[in-house]
Formats: structure tokens, C-alpha cells, sequence
């Protein structure tokens, strides 16, 4: 297995990402928004006990299968989803969407989404609007934005380690056997830590079996047990691949991303977190014809997406922008151990 960062989930060929977002003293918060090409098989997986959803239950395997027209991260909780309005705004505008029958020229956007906790982040809660949605979605469809890191639309306002430690957006493809493509872009806003007072991480690992072989950390900023922060967390993932599977197998793939959130983050799923991983496939590439090299290939697809998101993960930490000390925000990686984010971002 070949783990890179490089373009990240724009490595699956035909996907666009685009950004809006909001990163000053007073407001820490963004949309993100990915456009799976047309026909692509889309899934989702919810696990964490706080979820903020939009529009997930058509995902079913039991639903139309229609897919999805886009995918939208948001930030500001629950309030946060109505960014997802504008988004949906500008692509029946652009003609993309589901026919409306018997309304001709009439589509209806399918635009599932799901927001992290950011409110208050910058000290003024104000969650992303429509217009920032609309601005993301008109981002995307450019085809244009190359950024899938760092502190851009929703990773704006994001932290982890119970909010001891500053977090962004992340992005990591792998490459699977047989040619395929798995990607995963995701924004790291855990109640859990990515490792210990002592610097080891959780994901460690991992990343010595994929030849991510970093510089040593130090002590990680390590929250009070006894603490009770509150639950502002939430860890988001869209995974995609090139690969040719019909909704139940692409809900597979989701379902078994989230293996990746807990081994590089602990606790994960929480009570305070609303875990969530949603999976395309865009059919460039068919499974093999015989059914057991087919099987294999599906389980090897699935062990790439839950690595591809860990890895994301220990990227979006890494990643995440350093703010102005007036802010009163927590550290980021690159202040408390630049070595590491360095060789992070000197990856391929």
C-alpha cells in the first residue's frame, strides 16, 4: 500500500472540492463542499452519539439510489446545515440535480451534509450562512480549487484533544491493488486526543507500516479528565473511490471508515462526538469478474478507506494554521512541535 498526500481526495479522478470560510480573531468557522461526478454510488455511516445530518436517510441502500449531487462539511452545529441551502441553490441553478418529474428543465440538488461544533470558536458564534454554502458550491464547481488541507472551509475553526490543541482538514489517497484509488478528505474536530503526554500517538503504527517515519513529539497537550468540557467535538470523513460498487458495497466502505477515526483518536464515537463518514464510488474502475477476487478487492478497499482516514487525520493536525495570540486559540502542531508538522508537510 502507497499512502500520499499530495492532491488528497482530488486524486480520485472527476471530484471537485471548493471552500468558503471564515478565519479571523472573531469567527472561526467554513464550509466545504465536494462534487462527486455524475452516477457515482454514494453511502454514509453515522456512529458518533451527537450527529448534526442532513438528508442522510436517502443514502439507504433501502432508498432510490439516486446518489448525491454533492457533499457538504459545515461548521456551527445544527445551525450550521442551513449553509447546505445555499449550496443546494447554486446547483439547480447550474442544472445539477434530480429531474423533477414532470417539470421539465426542473431538478431537485440531493445534498447530503453533516457540521462539526465550532460556535464560539473566535468568540462570536456565528455559524457559516447560505451565501457562504452558495460560495462554496460555486467554488466547486470551477473545478479549479487544488487546496484539501489546512485551515480552509470547514477546518477554519476546528480543534481536538477536548479543545486543547488546534485541528483543520486533512486529505490522504492510497493506492489499492488492481489499480484502484481510495481517498479520503476529512476534518478533525475530535473530543479524544491524537496521542499522549508523552508524545506517542495513537496512530503510530500505522504510520511506521506506510513509511510515514516522523520526528519524535513532545508532550501533547493533554485535557484535565475531570474537566467536563463540553460537547463541541465531532470528526468528519468523505471517502471516494474509482472503483465500480452499488450503494450497499459503497455503505460498506463507509461503515468500515470509521475503524480509521478510532485508531488515531482516543476516545472516539463518544457521547460528544457525532462521528460521521460518508463514501462515493465513481465506477471508473470494475471489480473483477471472479467473485472471489472480486471479495478480496472489496475488503482490501475497505482496509485503504479506514487507513486513508487515519492518516487524513494526523494530516489535519498537522495542518491547521496558527492564529494571532490575541485570539486566546490553542496551540497548533507546527508551534509546539515544528520538526513534526514539517515533516508532515514534506510527505509526497
Amino acid at each position: 500500500m502507497t499512502a500520499t498526500r499530495g492532491r488528497g481526495i482530488l486524486e480520485v479522478p472527476g471530484v471537485a472540492v471548493g471552500h468558503a470560510g471564515r478565519l479571523t480573531t472573531e469567527t472561526l468557522t467554513g464550509v466545504t463542499v465536494v462534487l462527486p461526478p455524475a452516477g457515482s454510488s454514494v453511502g454514509v455511516d453515522v456512529r458518533g452519539g451527537g450527529p448534526a445530518t442532513h438528508e442522510t436517510d436517502v443514502l439507504s441502500p433501502l432508498a432510490h439510489a439516486y446518489g448525491a449531487d454533492a457533499l457538504v462539511l459545515t461548521g456551527g452545529s445544527a445551525i450550521g446545515l442551513r449553509s447546505i441551502a445555499g449550496v443546494g441553490q447554486v446547483l439547480a441553478a447550474a442544472g445539477r440535480g434530480f429531474p423533477a418529474p414532470g417539470l421539465p428543465g426542473t431538478v431537485v440538488p440531493i445534498v447530503p451534509g453533516a457540521a462539526i461544533y465550532d460556535l464560539g470558536r473566535g468568540g462570536h458564534p456565528a455559524p457559516p450562512t447560505d451565501a457562504e454554502g452558495a460560495a462554496a458550491a460555486r467554488d466547486a464547481l470551477t473545478g479549479e480549487q487544488t487546496l484539501v488541507r489546512g485551515s480552509i472551509g470547514v477546518g477554519c475553526g476546528a480543534r481536538a484533544g477536548m479543545q486543547t490543541l488546534r485541528s483543520s482538514l486533512g486529505s490522504v489517497s492510497v493506492s489499492v491493488p488492481g489499480g484502484y484509488t481510495v481517498a479520503a478528505l476529512v476534518v478533525a474536530n475530535p473530543f479524544g486526543t491524537i496521542g499522549t503526554a508523552t508524545g506517542r500517538l495513537w496512530a503510530g503504527p500505522l504510520l511506521d507500516e506506510v513509511g510515514w517515519h516522523l520526528p519524535p513529539l513532545p508532550g501533547l497537550p493533554q485535557p484535565e479528565p475531570a474537566s467536563g468540557a463540553p460537547a463541541t467535538n465531532t470528526t468528519l470523513a468523505i471517502v471516494a473511490t474509482d472503483a465500480r460498487l452499488d450503494t450497499a458495497q459503497t455503505a460498506c466502505l463507509a461503515a468500515g471508515g470509521h475503524p480509521g477515526i478510532a485508531r488515531a483518536v482516543r476516545p472516539s464515537h463518544t457521547l460528544a462526538d457525532g462521528d460521521t463518514v460518508f463514501s462515493f464510488a465513481t465506477g471508473a474502475l470494475p471489480l473483477p469478474d471472479d467473485p472471489a477476487e472480486a471479495g478480496a478487492t472489496l475488503v482490501a478497499l475497505t482496509v485503504a478507506v479506514a487507513d486513508a482516514i487515519t492518516l487524513a487525520i494526523i494530516d489535519a493536525v498537522a495542518a491547521a494554521a496558527p492564529l494571532d495570540p490575541a485570539g486566546d486559540q490553542p496551540p497548533t502542531l507546527s508551534e509546539i512541535a515544528p520538526d513534526f508538522a514539517e515533516a508532515v508537510a514534506a510527505l509526497p
